[in-house]
């Protein structure tokens, strides 16, 4: 989550970036899919997740909704 004061200054799209590249270096063994979720009023969220490759896949975890990101392999 990045504080308010600091929103709007590409801080979100660095961190999950950054956050995606790790995912590609496999710690925990080969995935083929990262998801995460996020509360449905949050457009901002949404419009970052999805201009990052998350497509939403219909599913809920809780009151969020959830977005599947393909790793390339």
């Amino acid at each position: 989550m990045i504080d308010k004061s600091y929103q709007g200054k590409g801080l979100g799209r660095k961190a999950l970036k950054t956050a995606i590249d790790y995912i590609h270096t496999n710690p925990c063994g080969q995935a083929g899919y990262c998801w995460l979720s996020y509360e449905p009023e949050n457009v901002a969220a949404k419009s970052l997740y999805n201009s990052m490759g998350f497509i939403e896949n219909g599913q809920m975890c809780d009151d969020e909704i959830v977005a599947v990101l393909k790793l390339k392999k």
